[in-house]
């Protein structure tokens, strides 16, 4: 069963409270539905998930996929993005089709979460950054091999949006980034789950951004972390099937496989009018392709302050998820399509200073002679 309409979404869900419901995927969006349920007295059975180091969540019980084969239960699919593969692997452990409870609209699922957190009121403070730095320069900073600890003390005077393990850096060097974005799930359950952490990788900062769907969430009203900003990621697609490019970040970013994406999204939205990728090797030690292959590569190491922190986040994948990380390389490659696209259309100047790499999309420039 397909929904499109929140109302229509959640009178089904309540029709099924005396029958047998699961959650299916224990991640964020599973708790923020198992919360909902909860709080309305809907009950339901537990968890389904293919993670089998879980055990339990928050009193639930996790099932196994081979658990449930051919139970005549209700299964409501939390998660929008792995929708289709979820369906998959219910039908393959024999569950009908008319079992099944699918949201095909986003929105759905934001609506529910809404009424748990009221996170509108946090997204909308990203209003204030519109179009600060209008008509300024800015680099936005990958954590790629090529990256040096001379290239971050240049950038000292610079407007800079930089990501997750950069603050490995810190340490070594008086650069901070003006913007800092925590967006990986596995990056912010480890680093944002405790207040020193958060802490520690918003220091020197300006602001913080993390997704309204992170660990960070939780400190939203404490008054000690007042830099930290919300944002909601949408899924979506323009009629060319490139991602779309968000004009009023304060309502939502669009997702394309990397923080990267969002960074620029930003970007433009403060006003910047000229930037510049540093780090931005766009190559990765696993790599996926749209038609299933995978390509696996030696990329050379980062420095070692980021492989350490690379390697804590890269083993929480392997435990929970029995592989490293995958970089979904057609969808990234579209993102940065759809920003040339729209940079081309709105007098933006987006360069690559990137020493090396493989992204070829934006014009390339020598990254010394910016400060010649």
């Amino acid at each position: 069963m397909k929904y499109i309409e929140t109302n229509k979404y959640i009178d089904t869900i309540y029709s099924l409270s005396n029958k047998k419901l699961y959650i299916v995927g224990a991640g964020k969006c599973g708790e923020v539905l198992g919360e909902y349920c909860d709080k309305y007295g809907i009950v339901w059975e537990g968890y389904i998930d293919k993670r089998a180091s879980l055990i339990q969540k928050k009193g639930k019980k996790i099932y196994s996929y081979e658990e449930i084969k051919g139970n005549e239960g209700y299964y409501l699919i939390s998660t929008y993005i792995y929708r289709k593969e979820i369906v998959e692997e219910l039908r393959k452990n024999r569950i009908n089709l008319d079992k099944i409870i699918i949201y095909e609209n986003q929105n759905i699922f934001y609506d529910i979460y809404e009424d748990i957190i009221h996170w509108k009121k946090y997204t909308n403070k990203i209003k204030r950054f519109f179009r600060i730095h209008e008509d300024e320069r800015c680099f936005i900073i990958g954590n790629g091999p090529s990256l040096r600890i001379e290239d971050l003390e240049k950038l000292k005077r610079e407007f800079t949006f930089a990501s997750n393990s950069i603050y490995a850096l810190y340490q070594f060097t008086d650069w901070r980034p003006t913007y800092y974005c925590a967006w990986d799930p596995i990056f912010c359950k480890k680093m944002m789950s405790d207040k020193e952490n958060i802490m520690t990788i918003m220091n020197g900062c300006k602001a913080t951004f993390t997704s309204i769907l992170s660990e960070g969430i939780k400190y939203r009203d404490d008054k000690d972390i007042t830099q930290l900003y919300y944002v909601r990621s949408v899924l979506e697609e323009d009629e060319t099937g490139w991602p779309r490019f968000s004009t009023d970040c304060g309502e939502q970013v669009y997702a394309s496989g990397s923080i990267t994406y969002v960074m620029l999204q930003l970007a433009v939205y403060m006003g910047f009018k000229e930037i510049h990728l540093l780090g931005m090797d766009f190559n990765y030690s696993v790599e996926r392709y749209k038609d299933g292959t995978i390509i696996i590569n030696d990329i050379g190491d980062h420095m070692d302050q980021i492989q350490k922190e690379e390697s804590k986040i890269v083993s929480e994948i392997k435990k929970r998820y029995n592989v490293s990380y995958i970089a979904d390389k057609d969808i990234q490659l579209m993102g940065y399509q759809a920003t040339k696209e729209y940079a081309n259309t709105h007098k933006i100047k987006i360069y690559n200073a990137t020493r090396g790499g493989k992204l070829e999309v934006f014009e390339r420039v020598d990254f010394d002679s910016l400060f010649d």
